[in-house]
């Protein structure tokens, strides 16, 4: 289905009957990431709703609206308009991010939250790490998101452990061909959206948090987990062997025993 909010067209697909998982891919992927994730939560009878954001996949690229705040209201319109109320929402790396902006910012609407290799919004990452972010952005401008996904993105640190698995590299290529790097190719440049910074709010989270990484992720992310582990009243970290950044794609199968353990014991609070 599409839904249209304020003029940006989000593709959302809907699947299952039961409580209500809406769940968040990461940067440069799309809803594709969940393929192997959702089926048993749908077994274990759940709702699971996830979409494409904007600039991602086949939903809307907008000249402009890709801060924390545009994120978040998308998401708030998928659970108050498709999802019809409160949700459990699961984040994989950025969508991590904009579950808990979602949480800060709007947390009536938000009943679990489920983080996976989240990306925290205002927590400073390393210099190397920055770096080739912005390589990633330049090459995009220059040579088109095509070529840099192939040439670039498919072999950084966050990507390469699972492009390394035969049962992901082809899922993953599917994903980051048709990136249509909305943000990167944005002709507005958007202006800061709030003058507070997430990391001094993670104390109002009241929601029962996990948060899941995998043994191999890379240094950064690993800080990140375990800064959240410690500064959310009800967070607890699990550590996935056997698999870096991109979890859901590397170990679907413990993905989803994690996820349908901690929904269905906070379903039952």
């Amino acid at each position: 289905m599409i839904l249209d909010r304020d003029g940006v067209a989000l593709h959302v697909v809907a699947e299952g009957e039961g409580e209500t998982v809406v769940l968040l891919h990461g940067h440069t992927l799309d809803v594709r990431v969940w393929d192997e994730v959702v089926p048993a939560l749908v077994a274990a009878g759940l709702r699971t709703i996830r979409y494409d954001q904007r600039g991602h996949g086949r939903s809307a690229s907008p000249p402009s609206g890709y801060r924390w705040g545009d994120h978040a209201a998308d998401l708030a319109a998928v659970i108050t308009r498709v999802a019809g109320g409160p949700a459990h929402v699961v984040g994989l790396s950025k969508g991590g991010g904009i579950a808990l902006e979602l949480a800060v910012r709007r947390p009536e609407l938000v009943r679990t939250l489920a983080l996976i290799g989240p990306l925290v919004p205002d927590a400073p990452l390393s210099p190397e790490l920055l770096a080739s972010f912005k390589a990633l952005a330049k090459a995009i401008r220059a040579d088109g998101p095509r070529a840099a996904m192939s040439e670039l993105w498919l072999a950084h640190p966050l990507i390469a452990s699972a492009a390394a698995r035969p049962d992901a590299r082809g899922r993953l290529e599917a994903m980051l061909r048709t990136f249509p790097a909305g943000e990167y190719l944005a002709t507005v440049r958007d202006a800061p959206d709030r003058e507070w910074t997430l990391t001094d709010r993670l104390n109002e989270v009241a929601a029962p948090t996990l948060i899941v990484r995998g043994a191999s992720e890379v240094p950064d992310f690993v800080s990140n987990a375990e800064f959240l582990a410690r500064n959310m009243p009800r967070a607890r970290l699990v550590v996935v062997p056997d698999s870096g950044h991109l979890v859901p794609l590397e170990q679907p199968a413990a993905v989803a025993a994690a996820l349908r353990a901690f929904l269905i014991i906070e379903s039952r609070q």
